[in-house]
Parts: C-alpha cells; sequence; structure tokens
C-alpha cells in the first residue's frame, strides 16, 4: 500500500498499446492518479475509467525533437511522480534524454542510456554474453553493410540476420527495423546477396547493419520477466506462446505462464551481467534437450503484462514504489499462476487468423471461434469498457489487409 496522507500521481505514454493499459489500471488499482498520453486522442489507455486526464504530444515517430521538448514543458508544468511507457522507441527516447527529463522533479522510469543501449543493441547484448555461463548462438556483428562479405565464409550453419534494435531513430524519424523479407538464410543460399537484399535502402540500417547469428532449431520460444534493482532480479514471471504471429516467429496470440528454474537462473545471470534496474523482457529458445539459448532482451515493458499482472506479479506496482522511494516489501512470488491463459484479440490473434485464411486454412477458425469461450481477453473489460472503442478503427484497417504499428 501507498503512504496514506501522500497522493501519488504518474503518466502513462504511449496510451495506443495495450499494456500501457494494463500498467495504468494497475497503477490507478493502488490509488495513484493517471494521466494518459498518446500522440493522438481517443486511445485505449486514455479512454479507460483508471485515467483521469490526457495528454496529446507531438508524434515521436515523425519529430523526436519536437516530441522532447513537448514533454519537457509538460513535465515542468505538471506535477508527476512518475513517468512509465511500453514501446520501444518511446523508452529509447526517454533513456536518451532521462537526465534531461528527470531535472524536472519526476522520476522516469527506464534505465541510464548507457545500460540501456547494452540490453537493446543486440551486437553488444551477444558480446557481453559470451563472457557469462549462459547458452548463446554464434552471433557476427558486422560494422557496416559492405562488411558482410567477409562474415560469409566464416558461418558454418544456416543464420538468421536480425536488426541490432527493434527501433531506432535517424535524423529525428523513428524507424520500426523491419527486414524486407524471410530472415532465415539455408547454408546453400548467398549470405550477402541475402543480406542486402533484406536490408535494402533503410537508412536506420545504414547507421545500425543488422546481426548475423546462428539459427537454433529449438522447441519453443518462452521468457522471463521481471523487475530488477541493481542487478538483482526481485521479482518476475515466466510464459510460453501459443498460435503465434508471424508464423515464422514473432508475438505470441495466446499465451500462459509457466515455471523453468533454469530459465530463471540464465535469466538472473543476465541481469546481473547489465547490472540493470526496472523492468526487462528476455526471450529465450528451449531446446530439445530442455536448455535455453538466449535471443534477446527488451529494457521495458512487455506485450504480455497483463497477463504477468492477472497471474499474481503486479509488477508496475513495485517498480512505481521503486521510483518514488517507497520501501519495496516483495514477498516470494514463486507461487505465482500458471493456468491462466490470456489471449491478444487485437490484433495479434486477427492477425493469426488472417493469414491462415489466405492461405486456404479454413479450420483455422474453430480454434479461433473456441478462445472466445476458453481464453481470458488481453485487455477486454466489462467493468472498463470504452478502451475498446481505441481499437475498432485500426482492428477495420487489419481486417482489410492492412497493418498496424
Amino acid at each position: 500500500m501507498m503512504s496514506n496522507e501522500q497522493q501519488f500521481s504518474a503518466l502513462v505514454l504511449d496510451g495506443q498499446a495495450q499494456n500501457a493499459l494494463a500498467l495504468a489500471r494497475s497503477l490507478n488499482k493502488m490509488g495513484v492518479t493517471v494521466t494518459a498520453g498518446g500522440n493522438s486522442r481517443y486511445l485505449p489507455a486514455m479512454l479507460s475509467k483508471s485515467t483521469g486526464d490526457s495528454y496529446v504530444y507531438p508524434n515521436e515517430r515523425q519529430d523526436y525533437h519536437a516530441f522532447v521538448d513537448d514533454l519537457e514543458r509538460h513535465l515542468r508544468e505538471n506535477d508527476y511522480d512518475a513517468v512509465f511507457c511500453v514501446t520501444d522507441l518511446m523508452t529509447t527516447i526517454l533513456s536518451e534524454n532521462k537526465e534531461l527529463l528527470e531535472a524536472t522533479g519526476t522520476a522516469i522510469g527506464v534505465e541510464e542510456w548507457q545500460t540501456h543501449q547494452s540490453a537493446n543493441d543486440k551486437g553488444l547484448l551477444f558480446e557481453a554474453a559470451a563472457d557469462i555461463d549462459v547458452p548463446t548462438p554464434w552471433t557476427v556483428s558486422p560494422g557496416t553493410i559492405d562488411d558482410i562479405d567477409d562474415i560469409t565464409d566464416e558461418r558454418s550453419t544456416s543464420v538468421v540476420v536480425k536488426p541490432r534494435r527493434t527501433t531506432m531513430h535517424v535524423g529525428g524519424r523513428g524507424y520500426s527495423s523491419r527486414l524486407s523479407g524471410e530472415n532465415y538464410v539455408s547454408m546453400d543460399e548467398d549470405l550477402a546477396a541475402r543480406y542486402r537484399g533484406l536490408v535494402g535502402d533503410s537508412p536506420a540500417f545504414e547507421r545500425y547493419p543488422p546481426i548475423v547469428q546462428e539459427f537454433i532449431d529449438g522447441v519453443e520460444t518462452m521468457a522471463t520477466v521481471g523487475l530488477a534493482v541493481e542487478g538483482e532480479l526481485l521479482m518476475h514471471f515466466q510464459h510460453k506462446k501459443f498460435r503465434v504471429y508471424p508464423p515464422s516467429g514473432g508475438i505470441g496470440a495466446v499465451r500462459q505462464g509457466t515455471w523453468e528454474p533454469k530459465m530463471r537462473e540464465y535469466t538472473e545471470r543476465v541481469v546481473e551481467m547489465l547490472g540493470w534496474t526496472g523492468p526487462l523482457h528476455v526471450e529465450w529458445m528451449k531446446t530439445a534437450d530442455e536448455d535455453f539459448y538466449l535471443l534477446e532482451v527488451n529494457g521495458r515493458y512487455w506485450g504480455s503484462l497483463a497477463l504477468t499482472i492477472n497471474s499474481g506479479v503486479d509488477i508496475p506496482r513495485y517498480h512505481f514504489q521503486h521510483l518514488t522511494g517507497e520501501p519495496l516489501r516483495i514477498e516470494d512470488n514463486h507461487g505465482y499462476r500458471t493456468d491462466v491463459r490470456q489471449r491478444k484479440l487485437f490484433y495479434t490473434d486477427i492477425l493469426w487468423l488472417r493469414e491462415n485464411l489466405s492461405n486456404g486454412n479454413y479450420s483455422a477458425l474453430v480454434p479461433f471461434t473456441t478462445s472466445f469461450f476458453t481464453t481470458r481477453e488481453e485487455f477486454l473489460s466489462l467493468s472498463d469498457p470504452l478502451p475498446l472503442l481505441g481499437v475498432l478503427p485500426r482492428t477495420r484497417n487489419v481486417l482489410l489487409g492492412g497493418g498496424v504499428r
């Protein structure tokens, strides 16, 4: 519980994201007054009864500097105890400008810039992880796109080409680091040619060339998420995915808690290596011999945050306490629930169904429809129904074949 005499307030950015809604609901439940922010109006978090006000800011993807200037002004004019965000791009922007923004007297809920880069840049991450006792795939990080010619002869296995960062900003604009095709490259393919084809003419890839990594033929991808302070993992939750979109490896349309002590132990080593403070998501590939290979670290809140909270691990609550200097009274959370199965209907399961139907797999309608009766939805709530209105406009775009940011 928060102090009885003091009223706390928080600003939750990325109001379009469903995990931002989960975060806002968690903070509001503990008595925090929440303002939802976004680069347009009527976003899901803004429509929630858990938020009392809204803040519309310049589009952080289109004008980085205008956004930072406006946020600094907003923080100076309003009395927030802490600021939260959930997307990769926003986390990067806040981390890079953390000193400037915290000069307003507001705690910014992201890691320091140098530590943030060491986790979110896969080249730096796997270079550091090679020195700890954690299984990692063979990884090479080209300094420039042309360095791929020298790497071609080094590999002895099929590989995947991965962006160094999930999102980047170059010249004041934000970019999603999507490759222009399938990123798996078999041994009989020309790696250099495929690499250049995947990179295309993106200015972001010119600055941050993608890495080349050994393909790990695993059983399934899993993740350990949690809250760390100065390199110690204080709370954690683990989940596995069902109905993944895209099928080659992506977001789980349906997810459920799991319990893997070895994966937790490996995660603790990664957290200690990074010296991490704050929330983070560590993804692993489970192999047939019951081992786990490190795939990536995301130094931010994760897409399955609602599942984490609903399974008994309310990380935003304790993150807020840490940011505001409240004593952390964390109980042993090894007994979290693993029987909660949760569905991300908007938009991952819709995209999963759309792809299956476009490929003629009409039997996919059965598990998709059954989930309405057997699986808890990601954010739909009878007691808080209005956020649904915030996803309907983009749902139409997805159904008609468009994407969603």
